[in-house]
């Protein structure tokens, strides 16, 4: 699904400070490809993914998705958007401690008129012989792969990953950036994902960068490197 972003602005107000978020943010998203977002903490990086996924509202400019400028919508339009098209991935797994692998899964599944297989998609992580576990008995990699599990499982047009390797060792990062490789594949998911890690880039189709809440430079990327081979910083 192709995402198109047309000269966004978004301001905060932090006391008597006026904070710039997005300046002119504008940018058009390939249907079916993975896009890193990079840049420093305080960039926007994560507001631009906000604005995208309908979870923040902008100042001005334009989002279209699907055919809906998602600007024109009220917040329960808002809401249905979310839960059609988007799959969200944080850094903080955002797990419900007191549910299951499956039980954590079957929240995702219930926001989707389309969903995914549970024990397909338990499978395909490598999961499923762990689904009756709670999150508390899992490693951090363990649990980020049920929380791609739980978004997955949605069928979303995209994913929106915010740090989703940033709290993860080398080898666990490595693997989970395969599996979302895995899922644009096979899926044909476009995947978003926002990194401090300049070596993630690498493996993406397009690359955002962006500084003070400006895009600064976009770079595409005809051949993207094996995750496995992506430089770790």
């Amino acid at each position: 699904m192709a995402i198109h972003v047309k000269e966004v602005h978004k301001k905060y107000q932090s006391g008597e400070v006026q904070i710039h978020a997005l300046r002119d943010a504008t940018l058009e998203i390939p249907d079916h490809k993975i896009v890193a977002i990079l840049g420093p903490s305080g960039s926007g990086k994560s507001t631009l993914l906000n604005v995208i996924g309908g979870i923040d509202r902008y100042d001005s400019g334009s989002i279209l998705i699907a055919g809906q400028q998602l600007e024109t919508l009220k917040d329960h339009q808002l809401t249905d958007f979310r839960r059609k098209y988007a799959g969200f991935i944080f850094q903080q797994y955002n797990l419900i401690p007191a549910l299951t692998v499956q039980e954590n899964v079957e929240v995702g599944k219930e926001l989707s008129e389309r969903p995914l297989d549970m024990e397909d998609i338990l499978t395909k992580v490598g999961m499923w012989d762990k689904r009756e576990k709670f999150p508390f008995q899992l490693s951090g990699g363990e649990q980020q792969r049920v929380a791609i599990a739980r978004a997955l499982i949605k069928n979303p047009e995209f994913l929106l990953c915010d740090e989703p390797t940033g709290a993860l060792d080398e080898e666990t990062g490595k693997k989970i950036l395969a599996l979302l490789k895995y899922v644009n594949e096979t899926y044909g998911t476009t995947v978003l994902i926002i990194t401090h890690n300049q070596g993630i880039g690498e493996m993406a189709h397009k690359v955002i960068k962006m500084s003070s809440g400006e895009i600064v430079e976009s770079i595409d990327h005809e051949h993207p490197i094996d995750p496995e081979k992506v430089t770790w910083s």
